[in-house]
């Protein structure tokens, strides 16, 4: 189980405010300009089974067949009065292996290990909600010399190549997760894209390893990163 606290409420992302980023699309100058581009893309969306949000369609037409903005319904959607209680409830009621995602500071990181969590996720939801968050690599040292021997630690954002597996890894996260890739993947090329990206992230992974002179997992560590001061 995962329970996301990095986005309580939408960020001001201002470039969905001045698109008219809604679901259905609302049609403006700029996207009818890029539908026109995309003449297959249209001929699918009209052709194909309407968009919708599956793990919700059942329970609210919200976010799903009406025009809303996105924005307007993540804040529907999330309560920002959320705390530490909430989520402590939420992990002794579920009683088995638990991560909390959204963790950006050692303190946060020892609270959750206080509540019972058995992983943290290093995440500032993509950098598209607080202006001027740090990324959640940078977080990853200071958060594992504190509590790395307590918890899993899974580095989330920012993960496109696996080399960048292999840096999270040596700073001393215990894995690596992300969302975009998939999506992409999958919007892209289906079920096959997806595997395609998998076999990619897998061959980098393994390639690397050897280029840096490590024979297993257990040699990623702190002598095979160089900060910049």
């Amino acid at each position: 189980m995962c329970l996301t606290v990095d986005t309580l409420v939408a960020g001001n992302r201002e470039r969905d405010h001045r698109t008219g980023f809604t679901t259905p699309p609302k049609l403006t100058i700029q996207s009818l300009m890029s539908f026109a581009m995309r003449p297959e893309w249209v001929f699918n969306y009209f052709t194909h089974k309407k968009f919708e949000l599956s793990n919700v369609a059942k329970k609210t037409d919200k976010g799903t067949n009406i025009a809303k903005s996105v924005i307007e319904y993540i804040n529907e959607q999330y309560d920002p009065a959320m705390n530490w209680k909430d989520a402590e409830y939420c992990v002794k009621k579920w009683n088995k292996p638990f991560a909390l995602k959204g963790v950006m500071s050692v303190e946060d990181a020892k609270r959750a290990i206080d509540i019972g969590c058995t992983a943290i996720m290093i995440s500032n939801h993509g950098g598209r909600q607080l202006d001027g968050s740090r990324s959640p690599f940078d977080q990853v040292k200071e958060i594992s010399d504190a509590v790395g021997d307590k918890l899993e630690i899974i580095l989330d954002g920012g993960i496109r190549r696996g080399t960048h597996v292999l840096k999270a890894l040596a700073a001393g996260a215990t894995a690596c997760s992300f969302g975009k890739m998939f999506l992409f993947s999958l919007g892209a090329g289906g079920q096959p894209g997806v595997e395609r990206l998998l076999q990619n992230m897998h061959d980098e992974i393994n390639r690397n390893m050897v280029l840096m002179g490590c024979k297993n997992i257990k040699e990623l560590n702190r002598t095979k990163l160089i900060y910049r001061k």
